[in-house]
């Protein structure tokens, strides 16, 4: 059974900022502000996704539109008529969706400059954080050498969750966290979690187009990566593991192509 302590560290009170600071920052990014209503059942970041036109994280906070007296865009008892028929009620239901939809769109640009000015302070805050964090980190890691070598000191995936070791009794076993904390620091475009068994659970990464001098780079820092997490914040009693994979690329003679990274054998019956 996994260890769940939500009642101990709210993940509802990290704040997207906090998280993307931790990653590498999109360069193209949108934010959709879903209103604070969203609090009642999720986290900041509800979620991200990686498009062809960059990166839109949705958070659930109040963006301009919502702060804004809804009567500036529609009549507020344009659904209270009681002599509307079902039809017509559900026609004009969809309009105001439309509308809403419509009107979110045109604020869209200056939530997401709103968001990149916290986003930044936010930056400033977690390098003075780090600075500080540094000394209580190095504590914990003095005594245990396998996490304190070189070669993991030079893993840039294992420095940005080293801030958040003070905080890993009560992360720990916290599996979609942790995982969205993954697609961050990876900068993955996603990250499947896979029940092998009962007691193994199997993350896929999904890194798309990487070299394979790339790819043998990533699978050597991902192993140094998991052996951390599943000192400090996986649960002891399962397996973890990981595959990284790539299953858009299409296989082409000429093309590089790397053996249960986005090539794989197909079994079946030959006539």
């Amino acid at each position: 059974m996994n260890t769940i302590t939500t009642e101990l560290f709210d993940i509802r009170g990290l704040k997207a900022e906090t998280l993307l600071a931790i990653s590498n920052a999109p360069k193209n990014l949108s934010v959709k502000m879903k209103g604070t209503f969203s609090r009642n059942f999720s986290e900041d970041l509800i979620k991200m996704e990686n498009t062809e036109d960059g990166t839109v994280l949705t958070v659930a906070r109040d963006g301009i539109f919502h702060i804004m007296p809804q009567g500036l865009f529609f009549d507020e008892n344009l659904l209270a008529g009681k002599t509307k028929s079902n039809f017509e009620f559900e026609k004009i239901h969809r309009e105001l969706r439309r509308k809403k939809k419509e009107v979110s769109t045109f604020f869209l640009p200056f939530d997401t400059e709103l968001f990149k000015l916290t986003f930044e302070y936010e930056k400033i805050l977690n390098n003075l954080a780090n600075a500080g964090n540094e000394i209580l980190v190095n504590a914990f890691l003095d005594n245990l050498s396998t996490f304190n070598s070189q070669p993991q000191i030079s893993n840039l995936y294992i420095s940005k969750l080293k801030p958040l070791i003070p905080f890993a009794n009560q992360m720990r076993g916290n599996i979609p966290f942790l995982t969205d904390i993954l697609k961050l620091i990876t900068a993955s475009k996603k990250i499947e979690v896979k029940k092998i068994t009962s007691f193994h659970t199997r993350f896929i990464i999904h890194k798309e187009n990487l070299s394979k001098e790339e790819y043998h780079a990533m699978e050597k820092d991902m192993c140094q990566l998991f052996d951390f997490l599943r000192h400090w914040f996986l649960p002891i009693e399962k397996k973890f593991d990981y595959r990284l994979k790539d299953y858009t690329q299409p296989f082409k003679l000429g093309t590089s192509a790397i053996l249960d990274y986005n090539t794989h054998f197909k079994y079946g019956k030959t006539s």
